[in-house]
């Protein structure tokens, strides 16, 4: 992760997640194939290891940082972190079940309705849940954060990552 915005990489985390999420709903009409089962891991994996890092982004970094500054803005925060909770299941879902065909491609004929059902309700929470945070917390970050304050969550972001990586 480069020095950049740290508003341009969140949002770069929600375009890469709506492409993850986009990938699930079409793994469910695609054939039993190698190329199938490679897919199901990236989303499972995607799902366990790059979103909890971009909700500790939000809930580690920018919680602390923002909360008391504006009361509009805490209770944005607040909401935010009650739809990160209300994800948990639907995503756990969506990555049980392409953990499952990843393991046995074959089965994805038996899950191909669940693998489609829970990548809708993955996709539709999550566009709202982005949407919300896109509209109400990040530009909270711009207006209420000094620079030094953003470059330091710019640097636990790539920290978490390092760590993560060397995991």
């Amino acid at each position: 992760m480069t020095n950049r915005d740290v508003v341009e990489l969140l949002l770069e985390a929600h375009v890469e997640t709506r492409q993850v999420v986009a990938l699930a709903c079409a793994l469910a009409s695609r054939s039993a194939t190698p190329c199938t089962r490679e897919t199901a891991q990236h989303i499972s994996d995607f799902v366990e290891w790059m979103l909890p890092l971009h909700c500790d982004d939000e809930e580690r970094s920018i919680v602390p940082r923002l909360t008391g500054r504006n009361a509009t803005v805490d209770s944005a925060l607040t909401r935010m972190q009650r739809q990160h909770l209300a994800l948990e299941a639907p995503l756990t879902r969506l990555r049980l079940i392409c953990r499952m065909i990843a393991r046995d491609v074959n089965r994805l004929h038996v899950l191909r309705f669940e693998l489609s059902a829970a990548a809708e309700d993955a996709q539709r929470r999550l566009d709202e849940h982005q949407a919300f945070e896109e509209a109400a917390v990040f530009p909270a970050l711009k207006k209420l954060l000094y620079v030094d304050e953003l470059e330091s969550i710019s640097d636990e972001m790539r920290a978490r990552r390092l760590t993560d990586a060397a995991a």
